[in-house]
């Protein structure tokens, strides 16, 4: 690999002659728009394939800082194209590092499309994988209809298509939606699909779930029309759920119907509203039951 520079200004460039590819450098430079000298920029060929590259714009200080590396490169036209890509983002309190079979940047405005085993991930420990991926990093975008799975401290998301700015603090999950949620109780876990979509705001601890939503936990299953859980973004718990429309809660042979529940987590009740009733089916030999959540 080449060696490893600070920054790409073509006067430090000049300086690092110890390198013994820097010529890849130095195509990279002006595949990506850099200022260089007129006579450097013609010598440069319209299309470039270097391998073994390592390239960054740390320590400048008009724009973010980033540093990419990979295994090759086809630069030509307004693209280049990366095979086997490692990329750092770096922000003010975060950094995001991207990892891809094959990427596609623009030269101008350095958006990607990623392809192949793509993983993003940042230093708080949040991930994404997918199997492509569009970034439009000047509009803060990201967006794929591929499968996708999320992992977010004991949040697990997985479903198809995604729709998320780059931090992943607001995401929106297109269809095929599953949930798994431990949090701090491992056994008193809970599961949550719906045919989606389903948005999360990470930041308000927030998760809508829309269309034939099931929350499955271990007293049983709840069926409603749409779904919102609140958690707790510090201790990384659930706090509540409110299911609306058609709401049905099935536990061993009991039925109960009703047009709104809410799951109270720390109480481990659930408040019925919309005129609920019971449809019980005794069987012999069930013995006791404690009732699921605790229903009112």
């Amino acid at each position: 690999m080449a060696g490893k520079l600070d920054f790409i200004r073509v006067s430090d460039i000049l300086m690092f002659q110890k390198y013994k590819k820097m010529k890849k450098i130095l195509f990279l430079l002006v595949a990506l728009g850099f200022f260089l000298p007129a006579a450097v920029i013609c010598q440069a060929e319209a299309e470039q394939e270097i391998t073994d590259f390592y390239l960054s714009n740390l320590g400048r200080e008009d724009s973010g800082n980033w540093e990419i590396a990979g295994k090759k490169a086809l630069l030509g036209g307004d693209h280049i194209n990366i095979q086997t890509m490692n990329a750092n983002y770096y922000f003010d309190k975060d950094t995001i590092s991207v990892k891809s079979d094959k990427a596609r940047v623009n030269k101008k405005n350095q958006d990607m499309y990623l392809a192949g085993n793509v993983e993003i991930q940042n230093k708080e420990g949040w991930s994404l994988k997918a199997d492509y991926l569009d970034w439009q990093r000047h509009k803060d975008y990201l967006a794929t209809t591929s499968p996708v799975e999320t992992k977010r401290d004991d949040l697990l998301v997985s479903a198809k298509g995604l729709v998320a700015d780059s931090k992943l603090e607001r995401v929106g999950f297109q269809k095929e939606v599953e949930v798994n949620f431990s949090g701090q109780n491992k056994a008193n876990a809970t599961k949550i699909n719906c045919d989606g979509p389903l948005e999360i705001e990470f930041n308000s601890g927030k998760a809508t779930f829309k269309n034939n939503v099931v929350v499955q936990h271990q007293q049983g299953k709840l069926f409603s029309d749409t779904a919102t859980l609140f958690f707790d973004t510090t201790e990384n718990k659930v706090l509540k759920i409110v299911s609306e429309g058609n709401v049905r809660i099935v536990m061993d042979n009991n039925v109960t119907l009703a047009q709104k529940a809410t799951y109270l987590a720390a109480e481990e009740r659930l408040v019925l509203e919309g005129k609920p009733r019971l449809i019980y089916f005794p069987q012999e030999d069930q013995g006791s039951s404690s009732g699921f959540f605790g229903i009112d």
